[in-house]
Parts: structure tokens; C-alpha cells; sequence
């Protein structure tokens, strides 16, 4: 039975998930829980610890933490100039480039998702990002929107199979086209959280909750010794509502949706989640997708791909592949869910 929910509306590829965290300062027992929160990759994260030895101080374990932040930061974003991707992504020709351990980790993660999901997800989409106003570089300016010239521009430097490639045991990258641009938006967050969960684990930590912008990872117990509780709210703003209430362990968690980063055009919205297939924002019924995976990597590109695909692909790929997977659809002005035989398993009754 859940406790309480905080009201926490934090933010993955917009889509609101809010936390029921059984959480307190203080115990009776020889350990201690603690909650720790700060900003970064422009949100916020928010971090419940259970069973801490009263030997660790928290003081430490949050040096760890901002240690492991700063790490992925200066890796992954696109945001950050001196960061490792926004290098390589300057390199204007073509040829082999040098990269880290973890940037090799998260590439190579976002190649099965790419091959897996037939090109819907793709990190190299970052051209069409920016053409419809929704990257790092620029803002939309205006509610004109690109010509089909322009689309066809983009697309000529959108797909990761043919526009580069890495030699996994020697830890390089090949650079085909010197134009080439990744966007790791939809799966540097997860990685991000993955990492923050290995360094707990090094601490000797093995019950937590890590969250950043609305990606999930939960470990072993919260304080009542159960399983994490999750809900998932409405992709319905109007109606503050939890959708759905899912009972998890050892699991990453992500959700995506289409319905609140998004411009209006001649009365038409266009979203953010772009589809690299067409080089077009998406356009269907699906509004969310909450994926539930091994670890927050793999749930932070899943969640995005199958937005992308839309619920009636989707569903199909996650009974074939045994995804844990909710989908929200409007259907004739109704919000209907529609769950994976793997993501029922986990629907608290």
C-alpha cells in the first residue's frame, strides 16, 4: 500500500512521473536513510537511500555522487562544449577519433536499440532536432516550419548504420561524414543514473532510488523492506492523476511522452519526439510510453524508440522481445492504456 506521493513533477523527454517514495531521515536500527537532491543536466535529481551503515557519512556518499554527475556531464552533453561528444561532434573530417570507456558503453547501447527498433531510434537525428527547433543550438524562432527541402537536407546526415562505426577493442570511433552530429539526449540521462548506481554499489549501498529528470533506477527495498513503488501520472495535465501504479526492484524505469514540449502551427502541434525515419515530428495516438528494463541505459532509449514507433508497432516489438511496456493513447478524446504481458507482471493490484 503506498504511503504518500510526493509531488514531484520531474521531467524525461516531458512526461511527468511521479515517485511514491517511502522514505525518512532516521531509523532505530544500526543504519540510516537519507535523501539527497541537486540540479544537473538541466534538471534535477533526487536520490533516497535506505539501510546506510552509520559509519558512511552522507557527506561522502555525496561527493561520490557529484563526482559520477560531473563524469557523465563532461561526456555526454551536448549542452556542455568541452564535453567529450560535443569534441567529437567538432571534428570536421573524416576518420578515427579516440574515445572513453563510456562513451563507447552508451554507443554501443544506443546501436542494438537502433538495430533492435528498425532506425526508430537514432542518436544521430540531431540535424532534424535543430531544423525543427527543439535543440541545444537554437530555439524556434518562429512557427514557419522547414521546407521538405530542408527535411531531405537533414535526413542526408541522419542514420547510425551508415554514418559511422566502432572498433569496440581498440575504443575508436569512425567518423564517416565530417558533418556528422549525435544527440544523446534520449539516453545520457539513463547512463547517467546507471553510473550513480554503480558507485552506490561500490559504497557497499544495495537499497536506493535514483532519479534524474524523470529516469529511474530502484535497487533492493525501501524502508518497509518492499519493493519501490512507482506511479506513473496522466499524460493528461488537466487531471493530476496517477495512472498507473507499478511495484518494482532492480530495474531502470523511463517514460516519454509527446504532449508538453511542443509549437503550434496553423492549429497543428508538432512535437519535439522526432521521428528519423521521415525526418518529421511524430504523429500518432500514442501520448506516452513508460518502459521498464534491466537497468535505466537501456529504459531511457527503449522509451523514446517506441514513442517513436507508436503503440501499434510497439506492443508487437515488446511481446516479441518480453519488454515490460506501457502505452497511453488518446482515442477519441479518451487517455486508454494499453500493457505488454511483462509490464502487467508489475501492476500493483
Amino acid at each position: 500500500m503506498i504511503e504518500y506521493f510526493l509531488n514531484m513533477k520531474i521531467i524525461k523527454n516531458t512526461v511527468f512521473v511521479i515517485l511514491a517514495l517511502s522514505f525518512i531521515s532516521c531509523s532505530e536500527s544500526q543504519n540510516y536513510n537519507a535523501e539527497l537532491k541537486g540540479n544537473t543536466m538541466g534538471t534535477y535529481y533526487v536520490i533516497n537511500i535506505v539501510d546506510i551503515p552509520k559509519n558512511l557519512e552522507l557527506k561522502k556518499i555525496r561527493l561520490e555522487i557529484e563526482k559520477s554527475l560531473t563524469l557523465t556531464n563532461k561526456i555526454l552533453s551536448n549542452w556542455d562544449k568541452s564535453s567529450e561528444i560535443s569534441k567529437l561532434n567538432d571534428v570536421k573530417n573524416v576518420g578515427l577519433i579516440k574515445i572513453s570507456d563510456q562513451l563507447e558503453e552508451v554507443l554501443k547501447q544506443a546501436n542494438f536499440i537502433n538495430d533492435k527498433s528498425d532506425g526508430y531510434f537514432d542518436i544521430t537525428a540531431d540535424p532534424l532536432i535543430e531544423l525543427w527547433g527543439f535543440g541545444y543550438k537554437k530555439k524556434k524562432k518562429t512557427n514557419i516550419l522547414p521546407t521538405e527541402s530542408e527535411i531531405n537536407n537533414a535526413l542526408s546526415l541522419v542514420n547510425q548504420k551508415k554514418l559511422f562505426k566502432i572498433d569496440y577493442t581498440k575504443n575508436e570511433f569512425y567518423k564517416k561524414n565530417k558533418d556528422l552530429k549525435l544527440n544523446l539526449s534520449a539516453i545520457g540521462k539513463g547512463y547517467g543514473i546507471d553510473l550513480i548506481g554503480k558507485t552506490l554499489e561500490k559504497l557497499n549501498l544495495k537499497n536506493y532510488l535514483i532519479n534524474i529528470g524523470g529516469d529511474i533506477l530502484v535497487k533492493g527495498h525501501n524502508k518497509n523492506k518492499e519493493n519501490w513503488k512507482i506511479g506513473i501520472e496522466n499524460p493528461n495535465l488537466k487531471e493530476k492523476l496517477v495512472k498507473e501504479i507499478i511495484n518494482v526492484s532492480n530495474k531502470g524505469i523511463a517514460s516519454s511522452g509527446d504532449y508538453k514540449n511542443f509549437y503550434l502551427s496553423n492549429g497543428k502541434q508538432y512535437s519535439h519526439i522526432i521521428n528519423p525515419v521521415i525526418g518529421k515530428p511524430i504523429n500518432h495516438q500514442t501520448k506516452s510510453v513508460t518502459v521498464v528494463s534491466q537497468n535505466a541505459t537501456d529504459a531511457d532509449g527503449w522509451a523514446t524508440a517506441l514513442l517513436v514507433m507508436g503503440r501499434k508497432k510497439g506492443i508487437k516489438l515488446a511481446e516479441d522481445t518480453k519488454k515490460a511496456v506501457l502505452f497511453i493513447e488518446d482515442v477519441d478524446g479518451k487517455l486508454l492504456k494499453f500493457k505488454s504481458s511483462e509490464f502487467k507482471k508489475l501492476v500493483k493490484e
